[in-house]
């Protein structure tokens, strides 16, 4: 991408959607490289090629897959946080595939792979913090809260095209959006895990 700003955002927010699903963007970003949709840098041919499509396919539905599983999903989930951290910095280095490669790997180590991997740890913190009512409901609440991390991760990687079409202003825009909504979330789950339990009296 020409545009510095609309680069970094796009990165950022294809970095966020890895932190919450890690396959999904790269699978994503390798299908339209495949279909020539977008030209990746030749550094970066790889990661459009039909063999990185069979295997991030493969991947990308065991992660679907094995989020379902609500003890073994939380585990596997925490255990793939450094692939995070690489699905991020990978992403982040596509839409910077025209400058410097120095800066393009350390912005993208830095910034896209450190995102992803907050992001991820996040997520993870607060599928740990759902798991009794995940296990109270009978998994119900695990499958909902599965399907709502596939929904986000597409969104925010549907985010990331609207700015490259309308430009960094509205990417700036989604990043403030996404930004208080966590924000928000934070603060909520630490009022509410902060409040002191009621003691049972006793007789």
């Amino acid at each position: 991408m020409n545009e510095p700003i609309a680069a970094v955002i796009v990165g950022l927010l294809l970095s966020v959607a890895a932190g919450v699903r890690i396959m999904l963007p790269l699978l994503a970003v390798n299908l339209l490289a495949f279909y020539r949709v977008i030209i990746l840098p030749e550094n970066m041919q790889w990661l459009g090629s039909e063999p990185t499509l069979i295997v991030l396919a493969v991947a990308a539905v065991t992660e679907t897959v094995v989020h379902f599983i609500p003890a073994a999903g939380t585990g596997l989930k925490a255990m793939a946080t450094p692939l995070a951290f690489v699905a991020g910095t990978l992403l982040m280095a596509v839409p910077l595939a025209d400058k410097n490669p120095l800066y393009q790997w350390t912005l993208a180590a830095i910034v896209g792979g450190g995102v992803a991997t907050l992001t991820h740890l996040g997520v993870t913190g607060l599928r740990t913090m759902t798991e009794p009512a995940n296990f109270a409901s009978l998994g119900i609440f695990g499958i909902a809260w599965n399907i709502g991390e596939f929904l986000i991760s597409i969104l925010i990687m549907l985010l990331s095209a609207l700015c490259v079409v309308a430009g960094w202003i509205v990417g700036l825009v989604v990043l403030f959006a996404l930004f208080t909504f966590v924000l928000i979330g934070v603060v909520k789950a630490v009022k509410r895990w902060s409040r002191p339990q009621p003691v049972a009296s006793q007789i």
